[in-house]
């Protein structure tokens, strides 16, 4: 392989309505050196209108194949073996445990010089999985983990290689999300009042881990003391059964629930906190972009979300499932302007030092081009 002939990576992501793990892949895509590694995207299931939009210089090659169970999975490694011969893929990265697991067999068999998978959170390992996982593990030649928590964890459970793991934070464009104005109109358009005080979540409601339910009984406990707006961002089969509940809370005409949206810098904008009170998660984008914003945010102390947020100093820390405890500080939030704006502000700077785009570029490169140093140059 010459110096400058250019290095073909495959991307391979299998979107659930374009989920966070999928758009971190993305990140890792466009924060390659361009001029060393040319990216190509393996996309299985959903149609392009359901996707965040992919940069066109990234060819784009679609499956077919919505569930890869029993013998989808048999023709999906071998459609997948011959995509690597075509485009002579060098290095395959992708989303573990689905599609994980699938494609580093396929890249094995193909012969694949460099395996990359990437764990974003805490998946349920049976006995099977593990065995699976430890096995794929053997010719995987770096996991990424979200998470130093992750990476621990996925490592008892797999028992990858603590020389082969690296930690890779989640990142956003700090840039996207600096005030910009639009608060006023964003309000206006959603038929907020311009006095109100609004907290927002951003996440699907396909089931309760988010902690939809707690916010909701939360702000049911603050309505006789203060008149709160809540944001409810995102599309999931449990939308409708989180309306009829914000009703019979007596929380109808202030609980508003936006479904997917594409607009979420001018939502955050228009929000004065953010909440996620998750029951298990890794590193939250949108806990990020709430930072980068510059908005309070109260989250679940759980899984790698104590990591980027650091109580009372860019953030406040609760205990999971617990309402009246997200509550509490709801309402300190609230009740201090002064806690709030300090919190926002540290919050934004802890983004720009540790979190951003380029940093994760950095990490990025440097991990790809020592494999490629060490896995293709000198063998060649």
């Amino acid at each position: 392989m010459s110096a400058t002939e250019k290095i073909n990576v495959l991307f391979v992501i299998k979107p659930v309505q374009w989920s966070g793990a999928d758009k971190v892949l993305l990140d890792v895509a466009t924060s390659l050196n361009k001029d060393k590694y040319q990216v190509i995207f393996a996309i299985i299931g959903l149609h392009p209108s359901e996707e965040a939009v992919i940069p066109e210089r990234f060819p784009q090659i679609r499956f077919d194949m919505p569930n890869l169970h029993g013998w989808r999975q048999a023709i999906f490694s071998l459609q997948l073996g011959w995509l690597i011969h075509k485009y002579n893929i060098k290095i395959i990265h992708m989303n573990s445990y689905h599609p994980g697991n699938y494609c580093r067999l396929a890249a094995f068999w193909a012969r694949v010089p460099i395996i990359i998978d990437h764990w974003h959170g805490f998946n349920r390992f049976s006995l099977k999985r593990k065995i699976l996982c430890r096995l794929y593990n053997s010719f995987t030649d770096l996991s990424f983990a979200v998470s130093e928590l992750v990476g621990r964890y996925v490592q008892e459970q797999c028992g990858i290689n603590p020389a082969r793991l690296k930690v890779l934070y989640n990142a956003v464009d700090p840039a996207l999300y600096e005030k910009t104005g639009r608060a006023a109109k964003v309000r206006q358009e959603l038929g907020l009042p311009p006095e109100a005080q609004v907290v927002g979540l951003v996440a699907r409601l396909d089931h309760r881990a988010k902690g939809h339910l707690e916010l909701l009984q939360a702000l049911s406990l603050l309505k006789d003391k203060h008149t709160v707006h809540a944001l409810m961002v995102g599309g999931g089969r449990r939308q409708e059964e989180m309306r009829q509940l914000a009703a019979s809370l007596g929380l109808g005409e202030v609980v508003h629930f936006l479904g997917n949206r594409r607009d979420v810098p001018d939502l955050l904008a228009a929000m004065d906190i953010f909440v996620l009170p998750s029951h298990s998660e890794g590193v939250s984008l949108a806990v990020l972009e709430a930072m980068a914003a510059g908005l309070p945010v109260i989250v679940s102390a759980v899984g790698g979300l104590p990591e980027i947020v650091h109580d009372g100093e860019t953030g406040l820390l609760i205990p999971p499932k617990d309402p009246e405890a997200l509550a509490q500080s709801l309402a300190r939030v609230l009740e201090e302007p002064g806690l709030a704006q300090g919190l926002g502000q540290k919050a934004r700077q802890q983004v720009l030092k540790k979190y951003s785009l380029e940093r994760l570029g950095q990490v990025v490169n440097a991990a790809y081009d020592e494999l490629v140093e060490t896995k293709l140059r000198r063998r060649a």
